[in-house]
């Protein structure tokens, strides 16, 4: 049979309320010696509490769901380290959902962890299910990371996509190629893309450099598409010293295409990316990029989540948290 709080207090000595408020953390009015005690008979019975009767008498499930944009990314990935790492340390399990950039998916999604009584959601949204989040963000807590939705109400987390790419510009031009191309997929709806558009143009424009239209590249992430785009680009009258990659996904597409155009980075093109992964370093040659400190974003989050929950939920304004991005200099630019 299965070894109950009676069994745990019976062994102990002590009374079910007394261990019951142990279990709970509740330590004020209990003494070092019981609290070991306890501690002790937990883990010679190999006690675990029951957590669906626990969730429903605390109306609490210790619970996060985290929803992101696409999981096949990098950044996702080392976002939600940050974010189940947080959590386990704080005795919060995840939930995890890939949305894949489908609004049809997040939204089911949405729907499924709302039913399943989560404490609180993580989302890196698709940005065509505002609506629905902000509904939500009356009820339960949420915190968006990555990308930015105004007219919700709550935590986000992000970082200052506008630097990153001055940064990366900034070091372009250092370098003699004034001759940018920005390659993006579209941007319209998503908060990190929009602004590294604008960021674009406006550290073009701080260097006296106007923004020629062939050179800011909106496509798809498809590989006969990028291709295209590339072999467009490079056919223009006036084309680019470089490519800027709007995202890693974006990057790792480009230097594909070049690679499959025999066309040699950086002899030929610099290639740059905006977000930093694993293989950047290692393909032949390195990529530079701005990187983004993804982990410990996908802490905060989980942090300002928490911190929400185990406080009254209106106890302080929405914060908005932005870390700054930082260059990484290697080889793909003829450095």
């Amino acid at each position: 049979m299965p070894v109950t709080i009676n069994d745990v207090a019976a062994r102990a000595r002590v009374s079910k309320t007394t261990v019951s408020h142990y279990l709970n953390g509740r330590y004020d009015s209990m003494s070092k010696e019981t609290r070991e005690n306890i501690a002790q008979v937990v883990e010679e019975l190999g006690y675990r509490p029951n957590a669906l009767a626990r969730s429903l008498k605390q109306k609490k499930t210790h619970t996060i769901g985290a929803i992101v944009a696409n999981i096949l990314n990098p950044f996702s990935t080392s976002i939600i380290r940050g974010v189940e790492d947080y959590c386990n340390q704080h005795g919060f399990s995840l939930i995890l959902c890939n949305a894949d950039e489908d609004p049809v998916k997040e939204r089911e999604y949405l729907e499924v962890l709302a039913d399943k009584q989560v404490d609180g959601l993580i989302i890196n949204t698709t940005g065509y299910n505002n609506d629905l989040i902000k509904n939500l963000n009356l009820h339960l807590p949420v915190v968006l990371i990555d990308r930015k939705v105004p007219e919700i109400n709550t935590d986000t987390v992000t970082s200052d996509s506008r630097k990153g790419v001055q940064l990366m510009i900034d070091h372009l031009i250092k370098l003699g190629r004034s001759e940018i191309a920005f390659f993006t997929m579209p941007y319209h709806e998503v908060s990190p893309r929009t602004e590294r558009v604008l960021g674009y143009r406006q550290a073009l424009a701080s260097h006296g450099i106007a923004c020629k239209p062939h050179l800011l590249v909106e496509t798809i992430l498809d590989e006969a598409a990028v291709i295209r785009a590339v072999e467009t680009v490079l056919a223009s009258p006036e084309p680019p010293a470089a490519i800027f990659g709007a995202n890693n996904l974006m990057t790792m597409a480009v230097v594909k295409a070049l690679k499959k155009l025999n066309i040699s980075i950086p002899r030929d093109i610099a290639v740059v990316g905006f977000d930093d992964w694993d293989w950047a370093e290692l393909i032949d040659p390195p990529v530079t990029v701005v990187s983004q400190p993804t982990y410990a974003m996908g802490q905060e989050a989980a942090t300002l989540l928490i911190k929400r929950l185990k406080s009254k939920r209106n106890s302080r304004k929405p914060a908005v948290i932005l870390f700054d991005p930082e260059l990484v200099i290697r080889k793909s630019c003829g450095e």
